[in-house]
């Protein structure tokens, strides 16, 4: 069964992925480039950062579409997806309510998330934001960002693009960020803001994205020995 599962989720990943290089009008790539992860900080523009790579190495981006994917193979909608995904929810809260609701818990969440992110570590040439992708990928060649930026700078920018006061946005982004590194605590036992699980931590607060993404390609290369230029080649 777990097989099985296994199986349909590459075969929906390979969907994905031609549809959407028919959208840009390119063939499918045969090479299989290793994928990016990118943890963050809530408000840190860890999801600009993953959307400006994915354009400069014309790589996908799954963000929200990673929970479309599972929850097409849970059989669960969308929005109580999104009620486990990076959420606090702990055993037995997640038992009762599996209980109560008669549905699948956050352990068929975590299964099919660790199924699907193997699969595009698998395909390469993608690129994951968030949701401890970095603890499940097995490949050494994957590379693993993480971004972070100063509470009080990410409070300013918050309230200022959400027209609240700085204690509402406080509020809201230390939730969020608690919830965050709950995720990766109760699933991966592991602690999100541990500097070395990343190859490489980006301060918005004195990047700009543009930034950002320049020393982000150039530790790619790095690492992984792959260059954009050849990329961009090999497309073609």
């Amino acid at each position: 069964m777990a097989k099985k599962a296994a199986q349909i989720i590459e075969q929906q990943v390979q969907f994905w992925m031609r549809k959407e290089a028919a959208q840009k009008g390119v063939p499918v790539s045969n090479s299989k480039r290793p994928i990016i992860t990118i943890s963050r900080e809530f408000g840190a523009k860890g999801a600009a950062l993953a959307e400006e790579l994915g354009r400069r190495l014309e790589f996908k981006v799954w963000d929200k579409d990673l929970l479309e994917l599972i929850s097409k193979n849970i059989g669960s909608n969308k929005e109580f997806i999104k009620s486990l995904d990076e959420s606090r929810r702990g055993l037995l809260e997640d038992t009762i309510f599996g209980f109560i609701h008669h549905r699948e818990t956050n352990l068929s969440y975590l299964l099919f998330l660790i199924k699907a992110v193997r699969a595009l570590e698998k395909f390469g040439s993608n690129i994951i934001v968030g949701r401890g992708a970095n603890y499940i990928c097995k490949i050494p060649d994957s590379f693993h960002i993480r971004v972070v930026c100063p509470l009080n700078k990410r409070i300013q920018n918050y309230a200022r693009a959400y027209q609240i006061t700085k204690k509402e946005a406080s509020e809201f982004i230390l939730k969020k960020d608690a919830d965050r590194q709950h995720f990766s605590k109760y699933n991966f036992n592991q602690d999100s803001g541990n500097a070395s699980d990343y190859d490489l931590i980006l301060n918005s607060g004195t990047f700009s994205l543009s930034e950002m993404a320049e020393i982000a390609v150039q530790a790619y290369e790095m690492k992984t020995g792959t260059k954009v230029a050849e990329m961009a080649q090999q497309e073609l």
